[in-house]
């Protein structure tokens, strides 16, 4: 790397932790000299030591301004007080919550809309997908990105990610669409807004059907089995709660790092 290339990364960090520390209201804000990652008791911030070209920079500037505006518009305990217990239900509760302090963030500073919605389209045609036959194809969670995305930050999307939305659009406009000025009428109130959504969730028929297909397959093999399937499945019930247990942990800690991880997940 050389000294040209070094002086404009600093100076490009140091403009990020400077709008870092407006629009989060944290003007405590340091370098970690050892790391080189921006650093504060509160805030996560991000690498740059390997930005390499312009996407590279539209993404570490959305991603800093969305750390920041989370800091600044979401209260970790009202997220904690209407968190779902069902696995599936957190991971789109996860994505409601952060859309509402990202719409919000728009509407307060309008470089923030300027740059989330130029990262969101980026990576709307970066993705890509070898086939799309069936609902199986598309996680459901990363659907659920998409249609919020549509709904509330108004991206307008490409042919792929319209296919993708596709088979569970209906599911979410049965739930969600009618409820959809209620949410924006408090977007401002999170304690308010996350409880409408984690009603909505808890109702989602998407959430049900595997549920209740699990519980008839239990049924039958209780009715057609001896007292050692018995022990077999409890001793799967007891692995399956660990499970969740633990997945339970890594989704908290996910909400306290600002990093958004939707298409991993």
């Amino acid at each position: 790397m050389n000294k040209k290339e070094d002086n404009f990364k600093e100076k490009f960090k140091q403009a990020l932790i400077s709008t870092g520390k407006v629009i989060s209201d944290d003007y405590k804000l340091e370098i970690n000299n050892t790391n080189k990652n921006f650093s504060s008791k509160n805030t996560n911030f991000f690498e740059i030591d390997n930005l390499s070209n312009k996407s590279d920079f539209i993404r570490l500037r959305a991603e800093t301004d969305t750390a920041a505006i989370k800091k600044k518009l979401s209260n970790n305990e009202i997220y904690k007080k209407n968190l779902p217990t069902n696995i599936s239900c957190r991971l789109l509760y996860n994505v409601a919550e952060k859309i509402r302090y990202e719409v919000l963030g728009g509407k307060m500073f309008k470089g923030i809309k300027k740059n989330l919605d130029e990262n969101y389209y980026q990576k709307i045609n970066l993705k890509r997908k070898d086939q799309l036959k069936s609902k199986e194809d598309v996680p459901v969670s990363e659907a659920f990105e998409l249609y919020m995305l549509k709904k509330f930050h108004q991206i307008k999307l490409n042919s792929l990610t319209t296919k993708m939305l596709n088979f569970w659009e209906k599911d979410f406009d049965k739930s969600v669409n009618k409820h959809m000025d209620f949410l924006n009428k408090n977007l401002e109130n999170q304690d308010i807004y996350s409880t409408k959504f984690f009603e909505i969730l808890q109702g989602m028929d998407i959430f049900d059907t595997g549920e209740n297909q699990n519980n008839d397959d239990e049924n039958d093999q209780k009715n057609n089995q001896n007292n050692d399937s018995d022990d077999t499945s409890e001793s799967k019930s007891h692995e399956e709660k660990k499970e969740e247990e633990e997945t339970k942990v890594n989704l908290d800690a996910e909400y306290k790092i600002d990093e958004y991880k939707i298409d991993k997940q």
